[in-house]
């Protein structure tokens, strides 16, 4: 009993040995010489990408009806989305304070 674990020892510290030198075998310093032509990398040729079209929409003219009396100002039209399309809105008159303007349908400006 006593010679068996002596051999599973033996057995045993053969197999660590045997392991650390196979680890131990490849570490070391390499150096390598090459002669030859390079192999070229692939080129990649991208197509431009198409060119984008944007109108703009076109320019309304309007003449402003005349004013229905005094301490109105008018507050020009403008494009406006409704949805995904465009639309005009009219200008029209408002009676506003003196000292301010129309900003685009929005709201009164003080200046």
């Amino acid at each position: 009993m006593k010679t068996m674990k002596i051999m599973k020892t033996k057995l045993l510290l053969t197999a660590a040995l045997l392991g650390a030198a196979t680890l131990s075998a490849h570490a070391g310093v390499c150096f390598g010489f090459s002669i030859g032509v390079p192999v070229p990398a692939p080129v990649v040729v991208a197509a431009p990408a198409p060119p984008v079209a944007v109108v703009a929409p076109p320019a309304v003219v309007v003449a402003a009806p005349a004013c229905p009396g005094p301490g109105y100002v008018w507050a020009p039209g403008y494009w406006s989305f409704v949805g995904c399309r465009r639309v005009w809105v009219p200008g029209c008159w408002h009676c506003g304070p003196v000292h301010g303007g129309w900003g685009h349908g929005y709201g009164w400006h003080g200046r």
